[in-house]
């Protein structure tokens, strides 16, 4: 049994089309706008590491394929895709931004403006203690930006010398960037709102994520990810550590090695839930609702904070009424966001795809 259902994960990797990432993507985003929320705290950061743990796995599996396909990798395309994929929604929001806040009476300051347009936000927040603004959920998005400039050109580097190469490489960043964060934070007293953005003490969450795409090709690994979802309530397991991880140990552990612990949990989580689509506890993961809701995160990540501000106002409603109204704006902001202006440009960028999942 284990060495078919190796054998499954193996063919499922070779799909167009992996299973539960779209339901990734929704639980994700709605974790970031459920932090924002009166129902309750939420660990908003969580639903971040996904983003960053996916977007390591998808982009390195999409570069492993492109090499495997074509021999080689064209850097070239990678950014057009990039380019087509991020800048058209990412800019537009920044411009929207910029009136919205100058008619509000909040306008930007020349380092704001240069931080937002140029990918900074994250080293802005750092060294400014995260200040609140309508762009401070951006950070992560320069994080990813970064992240997209430095891996390929790496990638390119290491992947001739193979797989192992890489994942000493990857292993090594990972317990590197871990090492430097803990330094900073635990022995230098450096603020928390620089572990929490900065790229340098943030680059594990991506790093783990490729390590993840990298080790699927080796089939001892496989076999460890069919273990890990025998059974659909694995991943409650994987939850409930999760959970610890997060909110029953210190704030020093959270801002040292809980960053890097949570990544490597997701991680799991990922490749479970991938594995479990088809059966009853996580098939809502391939729900159309979900997956509707997945395909907009992105553009839902850049609006919510106006979506769930302007929901704030509806003052006659109820606590719990007015985020669920700011939710529902958000999702209104980010359909018209993907509709008029994504979708125009991810119908060019498929002519730089070689046929593999959009990331």
């Amino acid at each position: 049994m284990a060495e078919a259902g190796q054998r499954d994960l193996a063919q499922m990797l070779e799909r167009d089309h992996l299973p539960a990432l779209d339901g990734v993507r929704a639980v994700a985003v709605l974790l970031v706008m459920f932090s924002h929320s009166p129902l309750g705290r939420a660990p908003g950061d969580l639903g971040v590491s996904a983003f960053f743990v996916l977007s390591g796995f998808l982009i390195t599996w999409l570069l492993l394929r492109e090499r495997a396909d074509t021999g080689g990798i064209s850097l070239r395309r990678f950014y057009v895709r990039r380019t087509l994929r991020i800048f058209p929604a990412y800019y537009v929001f920044l411009l929207v931004s910029l009136v919205a806040d100058s008619v509000l009476g909040t306008p930007w300051t020349l380092g704001l403006a240069a931080a937002a347009f140029l990918y900074g936000m994250n080293y802005y927040n750092a060294l400014l203690g995260h200040p609140s603004t309508s762009l401070a959920h951006c950070w992560s998005l320069a994080v990813e930006e970064q992240f997209y400039l430095l891996w390929p050109w790496l990638f390119r580097a290491l992947a001739p010398h193979g797989r192992g190469t890489l994942a000493k490489w990857l292993s090594g960043i990972i317990v590197g960037v871990m090492t430097w964060r803990c330094v900073l934070y635990l022995g230098l007293g450096v603020h928390e709102a620089y572990a929490y953005n900065a790229f340098d003490t943030r680059f594990d969450n991506l790093a783990i994520g490729c390590l993840l795409a990298v080790g699927l090709g080796d089939e001892r690994i496989r076999r460890i990810a069919t273990r890990l979802a025998r059974s659909q309530l694995l991943p409650l397991a994987t939850l409930v550590l999760l959970w610890i991880s997060r909110e029953r140990i210190s704030n020093a552990w959270h801002h040292g090695p809980g960053f890097t612990v949570d990544a490597v949990l997701l991680a799991v989580l990922l490749v479970q839930t991938i594995q479990l689509t088809h059966t009853r506890l996580w098939s809502w993961l391939d729900h159309p609702a979900v997956r509707a809701v997945g395909r907009i995160s992105y553009p839902m990540y850049l609006w919510h904070a106006w979506g769930l501000s302007a929901g704030r106002h509806a003052t006659l409603l109820p606590p719990e009424g007015r985020f669920a109204l700011g939710v529902v704006l958000t999702i209104a902001l980010a359909s018209a966001s993907y509709v008029l202006v994504e979708k125009p440009f991810l119908r060019l960028k498929r002519r730089y795809e070689l046929h593999r999942p959009e990331a």
